[in-house]
């Protein structure tokens, strides 16, 4: 499991009650399925919030918020875990900007600055 999804609370079930249930469908006599981590981007992991991790996301998502009218722009980052944006467009893609500035690690909360 990569990005939100390999530091997610639920991934140890996502694993056991989804992923290995399909393979013990498909190969019965499979035994146990473990998550297992590379050594090599575990030690590249960042242990605080970055800035580069905040414009990586907003790069991937910026162009659908950019056809949907919308305007954002990075503020600030703190390492503790606030994002500040800038931000003009509707209420519900604001919402999605948040959710998904939310799944960057260590975000803890986003403000929105005008």
């Amino acid at each position: 499991l990569e990005r939100a999804c390999g530091s997610c609370a639920s991934s140890t079930v996502t694993m056991q009650m989804g992923i290995e249930r399909v393979l013990k469908e498909n190969f019965p006599d499979l035994g146990e399925v473990i998550q297992v981590e590379d050594p090599v981007s575990e030690a590249k992991k960042p242990t605080e919030l970055t800035l580069g991790a905040v414009e990586a996301e907003l790069s991937r998502i910026k162009p659908a918020i950019v056809a949907m009218g919308g305007v954002v722009e990075i503020v600030a980052v703190d390492p503790l875990g606030v994002v500040e944006l800038s931000y003009r467009g509707s209420n519900k893609l604001q919402q999605g900007l948040e959710l998904a500035i939310m799944d960057v690690p260590f975000v803890k909360h986003v403000k929105f600055v005008s």
